[in-house]
């Protein structure tokens, strides 16, 4: 159920670099042990203009988007695999943040054709 979106400096990444990115995402979100794979949902979004404090460096934003009633030690932990799936492809980027956001369950809908 989680959805993942990466949003990243378009003149930084090939698409083959995004294409690593959002399968690594992928695999990190599964190996967490929180979500199964079919339940993930991954995509990214290029922005080609930003500021970064006095620096224009390129980087790449992660959010987690699940429904709420994870623990914190939960989301610390799936930050943590997300991040570190990231970063060990060595992507031509300053900085990589990964946030996780709870979404109310409460008013959260969805439907599914089989």
């Amino acid at each position: 159920m989680p959805h993942i979106i990466a949003e990243y400096t378009e003149s930084a990444l090939s698409k083959d670099d995004v294409a690593k990115l959002l399968r690594t995402i992928h695999q990190s979100v599964t190996d967490s042990g929180l979500f199964e794979k079919s339940h993930v949902r991954t995509r990214a979004y290029p922005f080609c203009q930003f500021t970064n404090g006095l620096e224009d460096k390129p980087y790449v934003h992660i959010q987690a988007r699940i429904k709420s009633g994870r623990d914190a030690s939960n989301r610390k932990a799936l930050a943590d695999a997300i991040l570190n799936g990231v970063v060990q492809l060595s992507l031509s980027v300053a900085v990589v943040t990964v946030e996780i956001i709870d979404m109310d369950r409460d008013s959260y809908a969805k439907h599914s054709v089989s």
